[in-house]
């Protein structure tokens, strides 16, 4: 008799019975609480046309091909298993949109392709809301706080909760004189000595130079003000102006860290970015940001801000919690 080969694909990714379980509970308690916040379960295809995705190069909003899976179904189109959530939001709010807002949670997995050996399965599990068509005060506040009653709901005990903005981003690599790429790999990275010998090399006014020699160092609000507003520059400084707001309207739900070097994950976040970690992780348990620019490929204009949770992260961090705990 043959001998039956039980054997996952290199690129499963298998709960376990204890991750299950802690999934639903955590499902239940986010499903309850987006509900009252009003936002509708939607339930996007599995499968979309890889145009979807690839027609965003023209507006240099781009994701990552080489990372999809693709077919070529019964038409002789090119398909692709769900790469992420929020383009296909961004469609469904285009299609049906019948007032000025509207407001989507989902649940469920996307699947990309990862390199071999890094630790990270092609098929991911995400909770997550996206929220279109408020004004972007009112949008981002709702998002931030309801982000920060997400992670109470998770069960974790140590989390730190981040933000970032885009547009800083941005200016950064615009004072960088053609560096982009070392500089968001530098970022990205924290790497400070790296970044260092960056500013080093480069004739940085003195200003631009003390903020980013600081930049991973220096979590003091006040500190921070200090070295953007001696830039002098417009964009730094509105970027800033608007976390520090973030920061103190919402101190009193949870102390939030302005992180001024953190790099899009996405191509697409054009604004407000932020993120979530646990001392159980070493990934972010949620991340999410504004994108308002996804809609115009829609045809249509409005703030568009989401986040998703990271669930296997979660899963994954709640058992090494626990077992911390045991050992305690």
């Amino acid at each position: 008799m043959e001998k039956i080969n039980y054997l996952l694909p290199e690129e499963s990714a298998e709960m376990t019975l204890n991750q299950v379980k802690s999934l639903r509970q955590i499902e239940g308690r986010l499903r309850k609480l987006f509900s009252l916040k009003n936002y509708q379960e939607v339930m996007p295809p599995s499968f979309e046309y890889t145009q979807l995705y690839t027609a965003l190069e023209s507006n240099g909003k781009t994701f990552n091909q080489e990372k999809m899976f693709q077919f070529i179904n019964h038409e002789g189109q090119s398909i692709t298993l769900r790469y992420d959530f929020t383009l296909p939001l961004v469609r469904l709010y285009s299609q049906i949109k019948d007032s000025t807002s509207a407001r989507y949670s989902y649940f469920g997995k996307i699947f990309r392709k990862e390199k071999r050996h890094k630790g990270r399965s092609t098929e991911n599990y995400q909770i997550g809301i996206e929220l279109f068509g408020e004004s972007a005060d009112k949008s981002e506040l709702e998002i931030l706080s309801l982000a920060l009653q997400v992670i109470e709901q998770l069960g974790l005990n140590k989390t730190v909760f981040e933000i970032g903005s885009a547009k800083f981003f941005q200016r950064l690599c615009q004072l960088a004189d053609g560096s982009t790429e070392l500089l968001t790999e530098l970022l990205l990275k924290k790497d400070l000595s790296g970044l260092n010998a960056f500013i080093e090399k480069n004739n940085f006014s003195k200003e631009l130079r003390e903020l980013l020699k600081e930049i991973f160092i220096t979590n003091e609000l006040s500190r921070l003000e200090n070295l953007v507003t001696n830039t002098k520059d417009d964009v730094l400084i509105s970027s800033f102006d608007q976390l520090k707001e973030f920061s103190e309207k919402l101190s009193m739900i949870k102390p939030i860290i302005i992180d001024l070097g953190m790099v899009p994950k996405m191509d697409y976040y054009t604004d407000l970015m932020f993120k979530a970690y646990s001392s159980a992780a070493n990934q972010p348990i949620l991340s999410g940001g504004r994108y308002d620019q996804l809609l115009s490929n829609f045809q249509e204009e409005a703030v568009a801000i989401g986040f998703c949770c990271h669930m296997d992260t979660i899963l994954k961090a709640l058992e090494r919690q626990e077992l911390e705990e045991d050992n305690d």
